[in-house]
């Protein structure tokens, strides 16, 4: 399993359409170095009430396929 940091700006804070997308941060391997991540996008962004980033699993990168190489 790998780790991945994804996210960005938002059009609102119902956080449903990504309008600015941030690149793809990882793989991670460790959860704890995805977490280290994240939190660095999160303390970088925290006076932007529509950025919201997120760590999320994945066996392939995301935006690929199981077959397709990162």
């Amino acid at each position: 399993m790998s780790y991945y940091v994804v996210g960005g700006e938002y059009r609102d804070t119902t956080f449903r359409e990504l309008v600015k997308p941030e690149p793809v941060d990882g793989p991670f391997e460790r959860y704890e170095d995805a977490f280290l991540a994240w939190r660095g996008h999160a303390r970088a962004t925290i006076d932007l009430a529509t950025v919201r980033f997120q760590i999320v699993e994945s066996v392939t990168a995301p935006g690929t396929t199981a077959g397709s190489r990162a």
